[in-house]
């Protein structure tokens, strides 16, 4: 069951954007390779090259809507612009001179874009929370790739993973040698935000 942390992610193989090369709110081409529903909201995963060496495909997520093609403009146009004028009104609302008008704006902008702001947060939790040990992980951040090392009992399960123990591939631990002086063993725990399922497992 859904709460205000955890969500339940469903397929949409009919969904028409499989497949398409689309263009991201920030303006990176990307391919679509899943459609999930979220908490009514379409959300889709998408891949781009990395180089070789990076031993693979960058995934992420991103609502449908702020995706756009070379013949369709994204349903949720100026996305970026206004990430940075509900930041603006944010900011404005510390000033002592702010009123209650400043507040209803940013409340009233918050709330249409708090769904699309959310969307890839909560679909990576509810793919992540399916991970077992073993499973292949893609960590955003370095863009490295990772194998599930074990679970904790979590006894919270209406909470969403904040960490997990992966163990780093060779190219990892190649690129940043460091890390193996404190854990030999390349097993290291990291968060959960920089955390994507590989296609394989979803």
């Amino acid at each position: 069951m859904d709460n205000e942390l955890t969500a339940q992610a469903v397929a949409v193989p009919d969904s028409p954007w499989l497949g398409k090369a689309v263009t991201d709110h920030l303006g990176r081409p990307a391919a679509v390779r899943r459609v999930y529903e979220v908490r009514g909201q379409h959300v889709a995963v998408l891949t781009s090259d990395l180089p070789a060496a990076q031993g693979g495909e960058a995934i992420y997520g991103e609502h449908v809507d702020l995706l756009s093609t070379d013949d369709q403009a994204p349903a949720f146009p100026g996305f970026r612009d206004k990430l940075d004028q509900l930041a603006n009104l944010e900011s404005a609302l510390h000033d002592p001179s702010a009123t209650e008008a400043d507040a209803h704006a940013f409340r009233a902008l918050q709330q249409v874009i708090k769904p699309h702001q959310h969307a890839e947060y909560h679909l990576r939790h509810a793919l992540i929370d399916q991970a077992r040990p073993g499973d292949r992980l893609y960590l955003t951040g370095k863009h490295w790739y990772a194998t599930l090392h074990d679970l904790d009992d979590h006894p919270l399960r209406d909470l969403p993973r904040v960490a997990l123990r992966v163990r780093l591939d060779d190219s990892a631990l190649r690129e940043e040698p460091h890390i193996l002086k404190r854990h030999p063993d390349g097993i290291v725990e990291l968060t959960t935000l920089t955390m994507w399922p590989t296609l394989d497992l979803i």
